[in-house]
């Protein structure tokens, strides 16, 4: 589990930075707001930017040697690795131009509604290449579809506690949850939630019928029952956080407490998905 910490990192940050561009999506496209407001959440979308880019700065981390990273592209098409790592530099290309122009002050409201909802379409995209990376034959225990199904949820319920605060932070938070991004945001935070913790506990609950000649499932499972548990009570609680700040706008602190309980939630979650790691090639059971 340890051995896996950049990946962890990167599975947390670069999918929870991905899904504020979701909530600002639905914020956009649900909320009609000022010239200074939205000047405020151009700048303010800097942190959204600055947690993906940690995010794929911790999974140069995981390679022993960096620049081996420009090889993975050869398997676009066949590799789940290689499809994952192109949809995260087309997202993250796409998303850094995005926050670029805004910050210039040359999109206007057609044109930022259409620049949003493209970004936040290859944001799933890249969420569930992600999780489906890791379904792989070779190791029994995260060959599921439960494992994309996670990671959209954690990019889900990630991404609107922090786009939340995005919001909190420029002032647009109050206006935007008197319109329809209040029951908007709730539906999407419901739904990554749900899938979040479903595909999680499926997952790793499916291990315990597994073995193989040296791990039996269950140990694995047992092992990773703190790391599961915490992850769980957190994004539940960050997903209340959340709620509550768009029901009490003018609270920083629930603003601010709902996206760090969702990292601390899906980091825990990864960890103990790294945990019940079982490889196929001794599986017996």
């Amino acid at each position: 589990m340890m051995a896996e910490m950049p990946l962890a990192l990167f599975t947390t940050l670069a999918p929870i930075g991905a899904g504020a561009f979701i909530a600002l999506a639905v914020a956009f496209f649900t909320t009609k707001f000022s010239d200074e407001q939205l000047k405020k959440i151009d700048r303010m979308t800097t942190i959204p930017v600055v947690v993906l880019v940690a995010g794929f700065i911790c999974a140069f981390f995981h390679l022993a040697n960096p620049m081996h990273a420009f090889g993975v592209f050869a398997g676009v098409g066949s590799s789940p690795l290689s499809n994952e790592l192109v949809a995260g530099v087309v997202f993250a290309v796409l998303a850094i131009v995005y926050w670029i122009v805004a910050l210039a002050g040359k999109l206007g409201e057609g044109a930022r509604k259409g620049f949003a909802a493209v970004v936040a379409v290859v944001a799933v995209v890249f969420a569930c290449f992600t999780g489906a990376a890791y379904m792989m034959d070779t190791i029994a225990s995260w060959n599921t579809p439960m494992v994309p199904v996670a990671m959209l949820g954690f990019s889900l319920l990630g991404g609107v506690c922090l786009g939340v605060l995005v919001l909190a932070l420029a002032g647009a938070l109050e206006d935007a949850a008197k319109g329809g991004f209040k029951m908007a945001a709730l539906a999407v935070l419901v739904i990554g939630l749900v899938l979040g913790v479903a595909g999680l506990l499926v997952q790793v609950m499916g291990v315990s019928g597994m073995s193989n000649a040296l791990v039996d499932g269950a140990d694995l499972v047992a092992a990773a029952t703190a790391p599961l548990w915490i992850g769980v009570v957190c994004m539940v609680v960050a997903a209340v956080a959340a709620f509550m700040a768009l029901r009490n706008a003018k609270s920083a602190a629930l603003a601010a407490a709902a996206p760090v309980l969702a990292v601390v939630g899906v980091f825990a979650a990864r960890l103990a998905f790294y945990a019940v790691q079982l490889s196929v090639g001794l599986y017996i059971g």
